[in-house]
């Protein structure tokens, strides 16, 4: 079976778990099992192989087959799972890595921010129509959802936080509001349900947005926030762990990495910006889940927001 699409970190763990084979123990095994995704444990690392048109992360391998196709490998949560030279064997299906006909490289890239960025991002928002954590950045009102109304809680501390550390007319220092912000922001990993759970997203687009953009960020900020995410990220499931760790090495979906692409550059105006792309941008989110690519756009739009300005 050949991998239609993969991911350069993918390749990259490969790469070192082929050398990892010298050690007397590997773990390998299957780590869970759904319609259109069978999630991989390879040595620490998740791995995610998924059907054709899935939408592409940090960790997936891309199959030429359907949901059906899929079905019919039979992998159970009992497979074996082992690697033998540049293949990857998983039950009696043989997966090699060296075909790959399309490579994306998933590593966020410096950027130039574009005036338009945080206007593209609100109007993609807008578009979607969907709820999640957008909610808290559409509405003034509490949820009635418990853990959006604790997120919107969390928001207001650190909304409130960003504009004292703004005006400077505080008694408290600058390190114990920088570290309150942070445990308000961090607070949100593991907050929602499903697979990613809302605050997850919302953390991701946060991220994102010190990747591509740090000239916009005061360092000893980014700094912090990484610190306070990385030290709380076993407060959600492993799978969400899996693309925050992603996130805090600077690895992140096809998705956010084509936004950058298209918004951030000198010449960049939203007027400018055809509505193609931005309905490409629009479907490409939209396609994450049912409220995660918005969700993490919110933390995009929030973070350029209200972040970008300490």
């Amino acid at each position: 079976m050949d991998i239609l699409q993969t991911s350069m970190y993918t390749i990259k763990t490969f790469n070192r778990l082929k050398s990892a084979k010298l050690r007397s123990y590997i773990d390998l095994y299957v780590h869970s099992i759904y319609e259109r995704t069978i999630n991989l444990m390879l040595d620490g690392q998740l791995i995610a192989l998924q059907i054709a048109d899935s939408p592409v992360s940090p960790i997936s391998i891309i199959l030429p087959l359907d949901e059906t196709g899929l079905d019919r490998l039979k992998i159970k949560s009992n497979s074996p799972v082992s690697i033998d030279g540049t293949n990857l064997l998983v039950g009696k299906n043989i997966i090699s890595l060296d075909r790959a006909y399309d490579v994306y490289d998933d590593t966020l890239c410096e950027h130039t921010c574009s005036s338009s960025l945080k206007d593209v991002v609100w109007q993609l928002i807008i578009a979607s129509d969907r709820d999640g954590f957008s909610t808290l950045v559409k509405s003034q009102n509490t949820p009635d959802d418990i853990a959006l109304s604790y997120a919107k809680k969390k928001l207001i501390d650190a909304e409130s936080i960003c504009s004292t550390m703004t005006s400077g007319n505080s008694a408290d220092e600058p390190t114990n509001q920088l570290n309150k912000l942070c445990d308000s922001l961090s607070s949100l990993i593991g907050v929602g349900t499903g697979l990613t759970p809302g605050g997850d997203d919302f953390i991701t687009g946060v991220l994102s947005t010190f990747k591509a953009l740090p000239q916009r960020f005061n360092h000893k900020l980014i700094s912090s926030l990484s610190n306070s995410v990385c030290s709380r990220r076993n407060n959600t499931n492993e799978i969400s762990s899996a693309f925050i760790d992603c996130a805090l090495r600077g690895q992140f979906s096809k998705a956010i990495i084509d936004l950058y692409d298209s918004v951030c550059s000198d010449n960049v105006q939203l007027p400018g910006i055809e509505q193609k792309t931005l309905d490409n941008l629009l479907d490409s989110f939209l396609d994450i889940g049912h409220t995660s690519g918005i969700d993490t756009l919110t933390g995009i739009f929030w973070s350029m927001k209200h972040l970008s300005k300490i």
